[in-house]
Order: structure tokens, then C-alpha cells, then sequence
């Protein structure tokens, strides 16, 4: 990935914060829904969804399962995304070109970064 200015580093940031913040990531979701969204990603190549889950039109990462917006993470379009949760440790690696997913314990995300 190209170096991006101060400015289009804070535009993506401003950008992302506003579309993901407040949704859940999929890894978090309940084990009966998560079963639902892992089958639903080993048939995405014969593009079938599971019976609850609505894809986003235009949007491969974002799906709603029971009335929730669930991220998917590794569907983003950056080279990396790490999920961290309260009180949990985080390497110091500083990776300009990896999404930084901060959740609450239930998974609803709360705060984007870069990093």
C-alpha cells in the first residue's frame, strides 16, 4: 500500500469509524449464529446465504443475521484487520495498512484505527 498523508490517513479513519462503529463482528456473534455465518462462508463461491442472513448490497463484508449488522473482518478491503477486545494484550507491530477493530465483550464495535 502507498504512504498515505496525515490527511488521507484521517479521512479513511473518519470514513471507516462511521461505517463500522456500533456493529457487531461475526467471530462474536452467539455459537448458534455463528455456525450460521461460517456455513454461509465455505458456500460464498456458490453465492448462498444462510436463511437469516441478508448480504449488503455492494457490501461483501457487511451481512444482518436476526435484525444485527455483523462485520466479517477478513472480507475487508485492507491487508489485515485485528479484533481487540478489553483488556486483552496487542503486539506493537505498526501496520499503516491494517484495520484495528476495538469491541466491547459482546463484540459491538466501539472504535476503528489504523495501525
Amino acid at each position: 500500500m502507498n504512504q498515505l498523508s496525515d490527511e488521507q490517513q484521517q479521512e479513511r479513519l473518519n470514513d471507516w469509524t462511521q461505517k463500522l462503529t456500533g456493529m457487531y463482528i461475526a467471530q462474536d456473534m452467539p455459537e448458534a449464529d455463528y455456525m450460521r455465518v461460517k456455513e454461509r462462508d465455505q458456500k460464498l463461491e456458490l453465492e448462498t446465504l444462510p436463511e437469516d442472513a441478508r448480504a449488503v448490497e455492494d457490501t461483501p463484508w457487511l451481512f444482518v443475521v436476526g435484525g444485527k449488522k455483523f462485520v466479517k473482518p477478513s472480507l475487508l478491503p485492507f491487508d489485515g484487520s485485528r479484533h481487540i477486545r478489553p483488556g486483552r494484550p496487542i503486539t506493537r507491530d505498526l501496520r499503516q495498512d491494517r484495520i484495528n477493530l476495538y469491541s466491547e465483550d459482546d463484540g459491538k464495535i466501539t472504535k476503528i484505527a489504523f495501525f
